[in-house]
């Protein structure tokens, strides 16, 4: 209980355990404020090292030591009890403000402390280079009375908490949630999981604990625990129209999907949307959430209709709240932040534009394909909308419509090579004519020079896969030469467009070229070198697998011949004469339409020359 004098209009507080390299980055954060606003920073030490402690030491006003005892509330009551300030404002020792501009702000201005309830965003960052991020809106704000004080062994709350309420529009920094390892996930998780089950018993009334564990089970891919508890809390909330209970409602159903989602229960999706839509049991904003799980259903199950109208929803929600930080703080939660993410957003635009496409209406793609974030960091867009978008070009060829959206996958390079794996995907599906169309598709863009030439690998590609013989060895040199030359010029082009820091790393296809340029190296003079050479190319690129094959072997059966008539050249132009009299005269039996005795007599001599030399001909 804080019964003390205040002498401060805000103080900063922080719990610090040890870590000296984010505690540092925690603490410089908050010198703007420091420095702008009547407050102080005070630090309760629940271990830190000396290293630690000496960091603290150098920003802090105070420092408070706090022997720790797996009780965050119980830690946070103490640092309360320490305040000197009216307000009191507490970060974790791993997080950062990014911008204490709009704080400064908000302390500066006369009525601050009228409000008695706030807090900030905290942005969770999915990956160390700080690429990707989830914004969540966190309490961390209040006025300090005596009656104030947190409650919660694990994510530990305040109150009171109702009255004036300030959200603060400022983003702390945390790279908290990216573990080293799965592993070191679950292990974070299970330490928290012990203590939230420990708190639903001895409250089991407070559906704050149970909505707690379900973001533990989130986290660490407990699926089935995931939907277990939120159905069941769910239910346990049942139709009361109270501000709490419907807020933990609609985290509880979208938590219930996203286990479904998980765990690919997709009829279950559909049936649990369709009763929390007709029996109107939560807000627009997680039924917003459920709607883009329900589209997605009927996206993968080529229900365009059904799709279309949940895509309707989602975006006549995001437009109605989706810029309203407080709409969004009070119809949000846990597994509804997120709805309108920039993810989600674009995943919903090739779910329209898709749905368009399958029915012929090239409408959604114009309207649609521009408010794609093709200039973001990290941007995911749905495979199957670029699938649908290739099959298209394969159709129309130069289709304005197609060619525009075509011409954006040249915005990055992560685009660019998207779009060549997915057409390099579905080629083995495309013919030669839809092949020549999907090349013209590219024309007038900005990658036209590489993707001309990037087709035209597909197509010779097509071409090779397709022959059923091969006359001879030379015939198959010539293409294998000429399929060389094209990949290199594919490569350097394809190097060009983009100053790639990974300009080494050649496409399979360049290597099969560049291991078809060695073993022209070494074919007349290092057999065994030439063949293991050949051997190391199978794989590379499926459709040249045949050709490999049927070059492979008449590369061998050259090397006996060579080897033959090395050995005993006389008997070996003797054998060859005598087959080119033989095949003379199967083709005179041929052509006298004495069939049967040709393919007779072809067999017998290629049963003797097999024996003799063990291959089937002389004459390659």
């Amino acid at each position: 209980m804080n019964n003390k004098p205040k002498t401060k209009l805000l103080t900063i507080s922080l719990l610090c355990c040890g870590r000296p390299d984010t505690t540092e980055r925690c603490l410089k954060s908050l010198m703007p404020i420091r420095e702008a606003i009547d407050s102080e920073i005070q630090v309760v030490d629940t271990g830190c090292s000396k290293e630690t402690r000496a960091i603290i030491d150098k920003y802090a006003d105070e420092v408070f030591e706090f022997k720790w005892i797996n009780d965050f509330a119980a830690a946070r009551n103490f640092q309360l009890d320490q305040a000197n300030g009216k307000m009191f404002l507490y970060i974790d020792d791993d997080e950062f403000f990014l911008d204490c501009t709009y704080i400064i702000d908000f302390f500066k201005q006369p009525d601050c402390t009228s409000y008695n309830i706030g807090g900030y965003f905290q942005r969770n960052y999915l990956d160390m280079e700080g690429k990707e991020y989830e914004d969540t809106e966190v309490i961390r704000m209040c006025t300090v009375t005596p009656e104030t004080c947190f409650k919660g062994k694990i994510h530990e709350y305040i109150e009171p908490a109702y009255g004036n309420a300030m959200f603060l529009d400022a983003r702390a920094g945390h790279y908290g949630y990216v573990y080293a390892s799965p592993e070191d996930n679950v292990k974070h998780a299970l330490r928290n999981i012990p203590l939230l089950k420990e708190m639903m018993a001895e409250e089991p009334d407070n559906f704050r604990w149970p909505y707690q564990l379900a973001q533990e089970y989130k986290a660490i891919f407990y699926n089935k625990e995931l939907l277990e508890i939120c159905k069941e809390y769910f239910e346990k909330t049942g139709t009361a129209k109270d501000n709490d209970d419907i807020r933990y409602r609609g985290s509880f159903a979208c938590g219930a999907v996203i286990a479904m989602a998980r765990l690919e229960l997709l009829d279950d999706i559909i049936e649990f949307y369709e009763d929390v839509k007709k029996r109107d049991l939560i807000l627009p904003l997680p039924l917003a959430k459920l709607a883009y799980y329900a589209a997605k259903v009927y996206f993968i199950r080529d229900e365009n209709e059904k799709c279309e109208a949940e895509i309707e929803y989602y975006f006549k929600i995001r437009d109605t709240i989706g810029q309203d930080v407080g709409l969004m703080y009070l119809q949000g939660g846990l597994f509804i932040g997120d709805t309108f993410n920039e993810t989600n957003v674009n995943l919903m635009y090739c779910y329209a534009m898709t749905c368009g496409m399958r029915r012929g209406d090239y409408g959604p793609l114009v309207h649609y394909y521009r408010r794609l974030t093709w200039d973001s960091p990290v941007v995911r867009i749905n495979r199957g909308f670029v699938s649908t978008l290739i099959g298209e070009a394969a159709k129309h060829g130069n289709k304005k419509e197609i060619r525009d959206v075509l011409n954006k996958f040249f915005t990055t390079e992560g685009f660019r090579d998207l779009i060549e794996k997915l057409i390099d995907e579905l080629c083995p599906n495309i013919d030669e004519q839809g092949l020549i169309n999907l090349k013209e598709a590219f024309r007038s863009t900005e990658g036209e020079k590489e993707m001309s030439l990037f087709m035209d690998v597909r197509i010779l590609e097509n071409e090779i896969a397709n022959v059923e013989y091969w006359d001879n060895y030379r015939q198959i040199i010539d293409v294998l030469e000429a399929y060389s030359q094209l990949v290199t010029k594919w490569q350097t082009a394809h190097n060009a467009m983009y100053k790639s820091e990974a300009l080494n790393d050649l496409a399979p296809e360049t290597l099969l070229g560049c291991g078809i340029n060695d073993f022209m190296k070494y074919a007349d003079t290092n057999p065994t070198k030439s063949l293991t050479i050949l051997k190391d190319l199978f794989g590379k690129r499926p459709a040249l697998t045949g050709i490999l094959t049927d070059f492979s072997k008449m590369y061998g059966d050259m090397q006996k011949v060579l080897a033959a008539k090395s050995t005993d050249p006389v008997k070996f132009d003797e054998m060859y004469n005598l087959e080119e009299q033989v095949l003379r005269q199967i083709a005179d039996l041929d052509a006298a339409g004495k069939t049967e005795e040709a393919v007779a007599t072809y067999q017998q001599l290629e049963q003797i020359i097999m024996q003799t030399y063990g291959v089937s001909t002389l004459h390659i």
